[in-house]
């Protein structure tokens, strides 16, 4: 087994290339993306019954080595920072 990094992401779905953008720069090609999710936060009330998916949430994740992590962090702190969302971090292991 391996020591990983799980990184989930919350992030409005108008953003969602901008972050697919920002993986792939750090070839983080790997991910699961859940759409129109529903919760409560920053930007208020968030559905998943809106018409348009500009209003929606989606819900990302990934699993990196400890090292890539430290290589991006700071990129996904920037954008979190500049278009909303919640990232959260986690320890982790793959099974191999």
């Amino acid at each position: 087994m391996e020591n990983m990094k799980k990184v989930e992401i919350i992030i409005e779905s108008v953003y969602i290339n901008r972050l697919l953008d920002l993986f792939k720069n750090y070839e983080i090609n790997g991910y699961t993306i859940i759409r129109d999710i529903e919760g409560c936060g920053g930007h208020g009330l968030r559905t998943a019954d809106e018409v348009t998916d500009v209003f929606s949430n989606n819900y990302i994740f990934t699993v990196c080595t400890d090292s890539k992590f430290e290589e991006i962090k700071e990129e996904i702190r920037a954008f979190t920072k500049k278009y909303g969302g919640k990232c959260i971090v986690s320890d982790s292991m793959m099974l191999l």
